[in-house]
């Protein structure tokens, strides 16, 4: 019956025949200890006594079958038929014994069961006298031993139905338990966080791994100890008293600083406990600056390496080897170039070469912010340090470069007063924000940078003289693009469009000679945007005319310079035949060479030389 009930309900059960007890220790039962001791089952389902022996035995949950009172009846008045005294026994006191006498005209008495000692006791007293026995399987083995009336007291199949329902409801819980129990103690062993947590009477009853670790103390002797026995500075029973929480405390145990939650535990309305959590400042500390590092890396990315650097000449070699050597060092690097040759790039390369490479690189151009918020910009500015001011102040722009590099490019553009702020955090490597009172300390290199010759800003003033020598300790000198013309013809097949380079070669092989005379006032960045504009022409107009039409299209100032270089050209020519014009009259009118050197200004040497000059050109 039973297993025909748990298949109609959705259970899975095992039935075991045996009772646990003095009398009949049968294989099944050695089974389910067996069972109970692995954790195979989850609720135990038993009938009065044995269920109550289970109960006492095993930390399990147990269902007992209780029996109904039509149960009771239908075997009370089969009973009667051995003896009109009857002894019914159960797990509990039976009520409404005395209405049930009246009915059936018999006797009732009721024995509990304590224990299966006791009971075979009990029951053996009866055999003196004429009763009948009625009660589960303990009882009917013990009443049969003593030579008993007996008759087994039946479970009806809706009773049976009701326990096993509430055995599958508890069984439902008791794995929801489990599995929160799990999640739980996966959480406390592999969180790097410290948890301590102390019941009413202020004992530990939670210690973890990490709060081990932390606090140096094994968790085995502090579970179960007072926590002031443990932790003597503890405030964690404060909490458990006032049911105030502590949260970001920070606190001092030996050696070890950490911070710290207080939180009390509530059932319902009651405060039953607290619990802390912590961890060692210094871990906090490392933790917010790999995440600003992360942040920051996020947003001030570099685009270029050195090998973006372009070019085989020897003298822009020179200087990619000069940058890589810098790159190994942490020391300011000053770098000097007309505008358009690339101090970003050279800049951008020595900070990917760097050991600082995964740190942000920040690049500031002093000359573009305005005055009034370069110092803010730079420096930072703490809360409520002018109007308009966010609530909890900004960082500037050298906090954001730490662990990285900042580049300071046009720092001739920086007011004389932000200059000495910056001197001073070249020297203490430590900035103050603007309005704050903190010092916060800096962990960046410096690269600056100008267009201007070095020299005329300390002439000009441009630059305070401590800051340039604190700044001029590496310095690097970017040539011009016509200091390095043999780089122009790579330049230009490397930035123009690849499906353009085949049909500008030619073009630019007529057009190099020009392009190598051409002076490039903006150096590269005008040679970038010159390819650019040859690329477009070449796109709109598949074929070219004339060399000339290319020119005037593409770059106008290129023809410019070479009708400038014709006219000085001619004029050279007019000057010497000028000059020989003047130096034949001088000839004729004068009857020595003395004397027509005398008359043009100039020593007979020098007359000579022209003379022979004349000669050759005839």
């Amino acid at each position: 019956m039973v297993q025909s009930v748990a298949e109609e309900i959705g259970l899975d059960i095992d039935i075991f025949d045996g009772i646990i007890g003095e009398v009949g220790r049968l294989g099944d039962v050695q089974n389910i200890k067996e069972r109970l001791e692995e954790g195979s089952i989850d609720v135990i389902v038993s009938r009065g006594g044995t269920a109550q022996e289970i109960a006492r035995n095993y930390d399990y949950p147990v269902v007992t079958i209780s029996s109904g009172s039509l149960d009771l009846i239908e075997c009370c008045n089969k009973a009667k038929q051995f003896s009109s005294n009857l002894v019914i026994t159960s797990a509990t006191p039976l009520v409404g014994l005395g209405l049930l006498e009246n009915v059936l005209g018999v006797t009732i008495s009721g024995i509990v069961i304590k224990d299966f000692t006791e009971l075979e006791n009990q029951i053996a007293y009866l055999a003196n006298g004429d009763y009948c026995v009625i009660g589960g399987g303990p009882s009917i083995l013990y009443a049969k031993k003593y030579g008993i009336p007996n008759v087994f007291l039946h479970t009806s199949r809706d009773t049976v139905r009701d326990a096993l329902l509430r055995a599958k409801e508890l069984s439902r819980l008791r794995h929801e338990v489990n599995r929160r129990s799990s999640r739980l103690q996966a959480i406390l062993k592999y969180t790097n966080v410290g948890i301590i947590a102390i019941d009413e009477e202020e004992k530990i009853d939670i210690f973890n791994g990490a709060a081990e670790k932390i606090l140096g103390v094994n968790a085995c002797e502090a579970l179960g100890q007072k926590v002031t026995e443990v932790i003597p500075n503890t405030r964690l029973q404060e909490v458990l008293a006032d049911g105030q929480a502590q949260i970001n405390e920070i606190q001092s145990i030996g050696d070890v600083r950490i911070i710290t939650n207080r939180v009390p535990i509530y059932e319902g309305e009651v405060i039953v406990g607290a619990v802390a959590t912590f961890q060692e400042t210094s871990n906090i500390i490392q933790a917010v600056h790999q995440l600003r590092k992360e942040e920051i890396g996020r947003r001030f990315l570099t685009k270029y390496t050195l090998s973006d650097v372009l070019g085989k000449s020897h003298i822009i070699k020179m200087k990619k080897e000069l940058a890589e050597k810098f790159a190994l060092s942490d020391l300011t690097v000053f770098i000097y170039g007309p505008s358009g040759t690339g101090k970003e790039l050279f800049a951008q390369g020595i900070h990917r070469a760097s050991k600082r490479a995964d740190g942000p690189f920040v690049a500031v151009n002093c000359g573009a912010l305005p005055e009034s918020l370069l110092e803010s910009e730079l420096f930072g500015y703490a809360e409520g340090a002018f109007t308009g001011a966010k609530r909890k102040g900004k960082a500037g722009l050298f906090e954001l470069a730490h662990g990285g590099t900042i580049f300071l490019d046009e720092i001739e553009a920086m007011p004389i007063d932000v200059q000495g702020r910056l001197l001073r955090v070249l020297q203490e490597r430590e900035v103050f924000r603007v309005g704050g009172e903190s010092v916060i300390s800096l962990d960046i290199r410096v690269i600056a940078a100008t267009n201007k010759l070095p020299q005329k800003l300390l002439t000009d003033k441009a630059i305070r003289e401590d800051l340039f020598y604190r700044l001029n300790v590496l310095r690097l000198d970017i040539p011009p693009l016509i200091n390095r013309k043999e780089d122009i013809p790579l330049l230009c097949q490397e930035f123009l469009p690849k499906d353009k380079r085949q049909q500008a070669r030619s073009i630019l092989e007529k057009m190099m000679p020009s392009l190598q005379e051409y002076p490039w006032p903006g150096n590269v960045r005008e040679l970038i945007n010159f390819v650019q504009r040859l690329g477009f022409f070449l796109e709109v107009h598949k074929d070219v005319s004339s060399e000339y039409e290319l020119l005037l299209n593409v770059m106008p100032e290129l023809l410019q310079n070479m009708k400038e270089k014709s006219k000085e050209g001619d004029l050279r020519q007019q000057m010497g035949d000028y000059e020989e014009a003047k130096i034949v009259e001088a000839l004729n009118n004068s009857d020595t060479l003395v004397e027509a050197a005398a008359s043009l200004g100039i020593g007979k040497t020098t007359l000579w030389r022209k003379m022979k000059k004349i000669s050759k050109n005839q």
